[in-house]
């Protein structure tokens, strides 16, 4: 019985430090991502300033149970990378793709930044309902 409770309690703590872990890095993620500069139409902006309509994990041939620490684990030879859809002023198109390198140490994050057209932005979403409402205010795809 004792032993139960303590592998119980073993476990407990994995996925307590599990999730903070998950947390942490996705939290570095989204700072970083808030920091990038965006050339508009209209001057540069910040990632804080457009709207992410569509996050995608391009997921890798081992499969993790969380995307986020899949991704973090580059130097894993299957790791993954993450693709943001953002929507800025003009209407102006991006797609940031996320390279992400962690563990229990800092989190290095770098990005590239894309800019889309239009008609790529539309193609990149084909089939996202949601992601095409969020971006062109309608549900047309094309």
């Amino acid at each position: 019985m004792i032993v139960f409770f303590f592998f119980a309690l073993i476990a407990v703590a994995v996925g307590y430090l599990w999730r903070h872990e998950n947390r942490r890095i996705e939290r570095e993620l989204r700072q970083s991502f808030a920091r990038q500069t965006f050339q508009t139409e209209l001057g540069p902006i910040s990632g804080a300033e457009l709207k992410v309509v569509k996050m995608h994990q391009e997921r890798s041939g081992l499969r993790r149970r969380d995307p986020v620490l899949e991704l973090a684990f580059r130097g894993d030879p299957y790791g993954g990378d993450a693709f943001w859809y953002c929507v800025g002023p003009g209407p102006s198109y991006f797609l940031a793709i996320a390279m992400l390198q962690a563990g229990s140490g800092p989190v290095d994050v770098q990005w590239v930044v894309r800019p889309l057209t239009e008609a790529r932005m539309r193609g990149a979403l084909v089939g996202d309902r949601k992601a095409t409402a969020l971006a062109f205010g309608n549900a047309v795809e094309g």
